[in-house]
């Protein structure tokens, strides 16, 4: 069996609109515990920004400045997403790094600062879960708390779609990685 044939049977993914017209989309992996050396939360944030300007071929560029990271057009003024942080929280088993969404062309304006995406890992007996969800997000393309139906189907199939997409494939990237960390 192909290593992409595995990986599609093991990366999970939930996502809705809520009935607060906000979003959650969580997805994650469940890697052997041999993987969990290496991985910290703050690993999981700098591996995904490189991973998003790359799997992006640099449209979409993570530009960080101080406490700060925004999604930027081509590293332009054009901000897709600005978020704050990463603030770290955990414990021995479930460690996290969350990072504020605080405004952006894809957010609506009265939702700053409400939003989050955040990188978990959770120690398991199976495993280790790592975690990408983004929860709270109000987009632009919903237009309001009370988004029409085709707006909520436009959002589907595009924003959401590419971001499932991004991560899934993250996901994937982060596992093989490891792998051959690992094994090196």
């Amino acid at each position: 069996m192909s290593v992409r044939r595995v990986l599609r049977k093991k990366i999970a993914c939930e996502e809705a609109i809520l009935d607060d017209s906000s979003v959650i989309s969580r997805q994650w992996i469940i890697l052997p515990h041999k993987y969990s050396a290496p991985l910290t939360p703050a690993l999981l944030v700098e591996r995904y920004l490189a991973f998003v300007r790359q799997c992006t071929l640099s449209v979409v560029q993570p530009v960080i400045s101080g406490k700060t990271t925004a999604f930027s057009l081509f590293g332009s003024s054009f901000v897709l997403l600005a978020f704050a942080g990463p603030e770290f929280t955990g414990d021995s088993h479930v460690q996290t790094a969350s990072l504020r969404i605080d405004g952006g062309l894809l957010l609506q304006r009265n939702e700053c600062g409400k939003g989050m995406l955040s990188f978990t890992l959770e120690i398991m007996e199976e495993g280790v879960r790592v975690i990408v969800q983004v929860s709270d997000y109000c987009p632009l393309l919903l237009g309001s708390r009370k988004p029409s139906k085709i707006r909520k189907w436009f959002y589907r199939c595009t924003q959401a779609a590419v971001h499932k997409i991004i991560t899934a494939r993250f996901l994937a990237y982060l596992y093989r990685e490891l792998d051959i960390m690992v094994a090196s």
